[in-house]
């Protein structure tokens, strides 16, 4: 029993399952054409917008966050600040991530951008993405969620002609 009165056990088993999805899941799923694909589809979509996109695929949890109870939100927030991408002129970064050991998707939005999207919509992206990987384990549903974040960028944060320094690495990360 811990402190708050309940079972170790939920934690036991999300901690194993964290172990047994390895970063072979990830290859297994995103070999290296996919993580190209994601990586010219990141840089391709910045040219329309001056906003900046991190993509973070994650098999799962270093096994102490799992046991500890890290959700993928914590771990997405982390991310966000590591990874600096809230670090932008506009402050248009947005981060997507994807946990594969909790089945989770977390989008993350700067507050340049965020003030222009609603939550609502931000909710139905990661919501149309779970549901996507459910159904197609492969880059084509993370694709999709990279050209429709790209929409959102292009139609709040047009580029406008002027300079526009990609400010963040377009790869994705692969944890």
């Amino acid at each position: 029993m811990t402190a708050r009165g309940t079972t170790t056990m939920p934690h036991l088993k999300r901690a194993l399952h964290h172990i047994a999805t390895t970063a072979g899941t990830t290859r297994k799923y995103f070999p290296p054409e996919a993580q190209q694909q994601l990586h010219h589809a990141v840089h391709a979509g910045e040219s329309s917008h001056r906003g900046e996109i991190r993509v973070v695929i994650e098999a799962s949890l270093p096994v102490g966050h799992a046991w500890a109870g890290v959700t993928p939100r914590e771990r997405a927030r982390f991310l966000f600040g590591a990874l600096e991408v809230w670090n932008t002129a506009d402050k248009t970064g947005v981060l997507l991530y994807i946990n594969l050991a909790d089945h989770a998707v977390e989008l993350l939005a700067d507050r340049g951008i965020d003030a222009s999207v609603g939550p609502a919509t931000w909710r139905e992206l990661c919501d149309e993405l779970a549901q996507g990987l459910r159904q197609d384990l492969s880059v084509r549903p993370v694709l999709a969620t990279v050209a429709r974040i790209h929409g959102l960028l292009a139609t709040h944060f047009p580029s406008d002609g002027g300079p526009n320094p990609n400010e963040l690495d377009d790869r994705p990360v692969f944890l």
